[in-house]
């Protein structure tokens, strides 16, 4: 074993790899009955667990999920012990508190075999997913609101009147046409109708003349 070796100012942490540690099972009140191994020991399952989530994203063969979905590694007790530098009986006192904390079950798989064990979450873990969901919802709210806003609500009104109107008006305007068909006005007649017209050498009467029309109203009648 190397003597003793501080780490310097201008030093870097640089180790190969680190198991993650929940801050809260060391802060919340509900995870003070855990012991340090029972801690350690929750840590390192959660470390074996990010494997079997890369089993799933390298698209292995053997997957560590159940029917349900469920993921969940597979720790041979032995194997445990020697990880964590400690005896049967202390591994055992672990998984008892980690179970009374909802952090961890287990399932025998057969004879000889390892038990199965799932990893249940945290308590923070729990509720940071509640406030997302209930974010998302909230955020799924707010924007039907803003479709069902006064500004929008009139927006609808309107258009609702002015299609009522259109349809009432094309349905009077088909009626009417038909009054309208079939007449034939003399050449030029209805160049006399236009506002802007101002020859003030042809009037409608010089029109009427000119064309041997004695009686207009008679002419239109005739034409409808």
């Amino acid at each position: 074993m190397y003597e003793f070796t501080p780490f310097k100012k201008t030093d870097k942490l640089s180790y190969e790899s680190f198991i993650q540690f929940p801050r809260e099972l060391l802060k919340r009140e509900e995870y003070k009955v855990l012991s340090p191994n029972a801690m350690l020991l929750y840590s390192i399952l959660t470390d074996r667990l990010e494997l079997s989530f890369k089993q799933i994203e390298s698209n292995k063969k053997i997957q560590f999920y159940d029917a349900k979905g469920d993921m969940y590694v597979i720790f041979k007790r032995e194997e445990i012990q020697e990880k964590m530098h400690i005896k049967r009986a202390a591994l055992d006192s672990a998984i008892l508190q980690l179970k009374e904390c909802n952090l961890i079950k287990e399932k025998k798989q057969g004879k000889n075999m390892p038990n199965i064990i799932y990893l249940g979450k945290t308590i923070g873990m729990i509720e940071s997913e509640k406030i997302d969901k209930l974010r998302s919802v909230g955020n799924q709210q707010s924007g039907v609101h803003e479709i069902n806003t006064p500004e929008c609500r009139k927006s609808t009104v309107l258009n609702s009147n002015n299609n009522k109107y259109i349809n009432n008006n094309y349905k009077g305007y088909q009626g009417k046409k038909n009054t309208y068909q079939g007449r034939v006005y003399p050449p030029g007649y209805l160049d006399k109708l236009y506002a802007n017209y101002n020859s003030p050498n042809d009037s409608v009467e010089d029109y009427k003349k000119s064309n041997g029309i004695t009686n207009l109203n008679n002419l239109i009648e005739n034409n409808g």
